[in-house]
């Protein structure tokens, strides 16, 4: 698609620029005010306490969505070592079951990650949608693992 805002007549106003553009608008295809264009859509968010990034990016022309949350740090073995053994479990589980990505990093950093082909057009319903498929898939373990992780350790 020709950059219709760059070769504007000055007489134009925005929504006939607007006017020009098929809809739907796709969130990655607009370029409006001479703006560097982002090949990649951020943003962030939180479930239950738990920060979660979402980037939007094409690879081949298909938008696909990739969404990571951090659920903070393993338990120590000192601190609860059958809590420790619960998330590990969990974690083992999520993997197997959810088709997700569940990893503990060497710093022993929990992270859940997981991709989505999100159909065109890549406009905000699909990108919220696509979003909470993937949350949807994590939520049973998430839930189980913030209720392990925020338990105190039976003596």
């Amino acid at each position: 698609m020709r950059n219709l805002v760059e070769a504007k007549p000055a007489t134009r106003g925005i929504v006939a620029i607007l006017g020009c553009f098929q809809l739907p608008l796709e969130l990655d295809r607009v370029h409006l005010f001479s703006r560097e264009r982002e090949d990649t859509l951020r943003f962030r968010f939180g479930y239950r306490e738990i920060p979660f990034v979402c980037v939007a990016e094409r690879q081949d022309g298909v938008p696909c969505l990739t969404l990571t949350g951090d659920l903070g740090a393993l338990p120590y073995t000192a601190e609860g070592p059958h809590r420790r053994r619960s998330v590990q479990m969990i974690i083992a589980a999520a993997s197997r079951n959810s088709g997700l990505g569940w990893t503990v990093s060497p710093r022993q950093q929990i992270e859940v990650k997981g991709e989505l082909a999100i159909d065109r057009p890549l406009t905000p319903t699909a990108l919220v949608a696509g979003t909470v498929t993937l949350v949807l898939r994590a939520r049973p373990y998430l839930d189980l693992l913030l209720e392990t992780l925020t338990s105190a350790e039976a003596a």
